[in-house]
């Protein structure tokens, strides 16, 4: 389909997708259309008051992981009332504020709140997008809709759906926690030990009778200053009817277990897709979630029509800053001046062999430090090699400031999590919830 003024949807209205906006705005002569499903910009930090939240990733009490300096988007910062670590409503107004300034008084975007899209597919050369009874016809695509929509539980331990058979209210994922005021007086059992499983465990022990935290390798814990916590290994199985039992790796049991919180992450869903999607999934999972996706070149462009982009699929990272590095990429896609390698339809991704065991593993899309900075550094070479400097835009340069910077927020938030456990523990000997 031929137009004279090309255009681009972005499906979703979090980070990523405010950040491609952005950078589409300043770096092309693209329209845009932006779907947000909620009835507000901010994707997983869109936390409204007095609403329910069983369908976000975000609690209550919920502060980053980063601080402020080096979340932030190009150009510009938290404001200095912020503290160094921003909680959730810091967040949620700074993409409000972001949205405001770079993408809402730009007469080439067409933003659609409360608009979910029901179905992307390639006909006859542009992509069909149907969204709240309506037809859009786009020639390209940024899929931004996020990973932290679809919980990941692990349904083949023995004894798991037989619990939940029995007492359904006492198994949830974190997506569905809000805050510890339901645990007290509980015996909790925390499953995950990334930083959702380490926050959570530390936010319930101020209100329950004891939690246990289950992680792989406890020597990565500590929680001798929490004596509400004692962390144990990996599950095994579940026995309901056995004193409400849990058999850990060891062989250790617990028992009279209230609630299980399963902080184990996420999946990966397109439940939108039409087009490609054995080829996206997997052949496993075309009609379900999925671990990772695959034949996405630079974790950013599919290869096999790079009309398709894909933003933030990376974890452990510095989301924000790479959201708009990433669009400036993609933007040189779209416009021909950057070529995607293909891949042959096959599940590699960036040359890799077809048969490297890190291309089928779940952990493909974690960018654990250095290799974050290392990917970010990849994808600015690449915008340096396709005459990036005279872009409008300029997104957020690793350099070796920034990456200095990325070693000391992780010490950082160590001391900071040293407090927020001290803290929990003075809130329940004084009988109150945990709060910041």
């Amino acid at each position: 389909m031929t137009r004279s003024v090309e255009k681009v949807a972005i499906i979703g209205a979090g980070p990523g997708g405010l950040a491609a906006a952005r950078v589409f705005l300043a770096n092309s002569n693209f329209d845009i259309v932006l779907y947000e499903r909620s009835q507000n910009v901010g994707g997983v930090w869109y936390y409204p008051p007095n609403a329910p939240h069983k369908d976000t990733a975000m609690y209550d009490e919920l502060e980053t992981n980063l601080c402020k300096e080096i979340m932030q988007f190009s150009g510009f910062p938290f404001p200095e009332t912020a503290p160094t670590f921003p909680n959730r409503t810091h967040v949620e107004d700074y993409l409000q504020a972001y949205f405001h300034t770079f993408i809402e008084p730009n007469s080439r975007v067409d933003v659609r709140l409360g608009c979910n899209v029901e179905r992307l597919e390639k006909i006859n050369g542009s992509w069909h997008i149907y969204a709240k009874h309506s037809l859009q016809a786009v020639d390209y695509v940024v899929v931004a809709n996020g990973h932290f929509d679809v919980p990941y539980i692990p349904w083949h331990l023995p004894g798991l759906e037989q619990w939940i058979s029995q007492d359904p209210m006492s198994i949830l994922h974190s997506k569905g926690f809000e805050s510890c005021k339901f645990c007290r007086g509980k015996n909790v059992l925390v499953v995950g030990n990334g930083s959702s499983g380490s926050d959570i465990t530390n936010q319930v022990s101020t209100t329950a009778n004891h939690v246990f935290h289950s992680v792989t390798d406890i020597s990565k814990t500590n929680w001798e200053a929490n004596t509400a916590v004692t962390a144990v290994t990996t599950i095994s199985e579940l026995d309901y009817a056995h004193e409400r039992s849990v058999r850990l790796q060891d062989g250790s049991i617990l028992t009279h277990i209230d609630y299980i919180i399963w902080a184990t992450g996420y999946m990966y869903d397109l439940p939108f897709l039409r087009s490609y999607r054995p080829l996206i999934l997997g052949a496993d999972c075309d009609s379900k979630p999925a671990r990772r996706l695959y034949n996405v070149w630079e974790q950013l462009a599919f290869t096999e029509d790079p009309t398709l982009a894909f933003s933030l699929l990376c974890k452990n990272v510095v989301p924000f800053p790479l959201a708009e590095l990433q669009a400036a990429v993609m933007v040189k896609v779209f416009k021909g001046e950057l070529e995607v390698p293909p891949s042959g339809g096959q599940a590699a991704l960036s040359g890799e062999s077809p048969s490297d065991a890190a291309n089928s593993s779940k952990n493909y899309h974690s960018l654990i430090t250095p290799r974050d900075i290392e990917y970010c550094r990849e994808l600015q070479a690449l915008l340096d090699a396709h005459d990036s400097a005279d872009d409008p835009f300029q997104p957020v340069r690793w350099d070796e400031r920034m990456a200095a910077l990325r070693y000391q927020t992780g010490a950082m938030k160590q001391e900071r999590t040293k407090l927020l456990v001290k803290n929990a523990k003075e809130f329940r000997e004084q009988n109150q919830p945990y709060r910041l």
